[in-house]
């Protein structure tokens, strides 16, 4: 579970980073810096800024790629909680009168399991460099396994609530 777990963020943490190159083909800050008096600035300077904010992206440490894959594995697995409460509340024909505490509760313990499925001791950053070193065939079919999951869990929190109308 833990390594499964960790090859979804990691493979979020990649598409979140691809997006942002892809991106930058369109961005039009990085076409000033491509003008002849910005990137004689830069060069005095010493620096590369479209190098430098792709850094930004790539860290897997404290890049905002990270970030973000860190924030959709935490929503998922709320998500995920969440259609299961709903998927039971229509199992057992009740509506359950939720309320703002039980959120607070799926959001507490999406962050604990979370923190020690991936981010204790920096688990994740290992993982990262083990799923760098596999075969591209492998990266694409985790890729792929990955965004059937992400999908899924986004099409099952839906099913849930249809499944909780029809049900009640």
């Amino acid at each position: 579970m833990e390594r499964f777990w960790n090859l979804i963020h990691y493979f979020i943490y990649k598409a979140h980073n691809q997006f942002h190159l892809f991106c930058n083909k369109i961005n039009p800050i990085l076409f000033l810096y491509k003008l002849p008096f910005a990137k004689r600035h830069f060069a005095k300077k010493g620096i590369n800024p479209i190098k430098e904010v792709n850094k930004a992206f790539q860290r897997p440490d404290i890049g905002l790629s990270s970030i973000v894959s860190g924030g959709a594995i935490y929503t998922l697995f709320f998500l995920l909680c969440f259609g299961v409460i709903n998927i039971f509340s229509g199992i057992i024909q009740k509506e359950l009168n939720l309320q703002l505490y039980h959120f607070i509760i799926l959001i507490i313990l999406s962050i604990i399991i979370n923190y020690f499925l991936v981010f204790k001791g920096d688990k994740y950053l290992s993982y990262f460099k083990e799923f760098e070193k596999m075969e591209q065939k492998d990266k694409t079919k985790w890729a792929w396994i990955s965004f059937a999951v992400s999908i899924g869990i986004l099409f099952f929190i839906v099913g849930s609530f249809i499944f909780l109308n029809y049900r009640l």
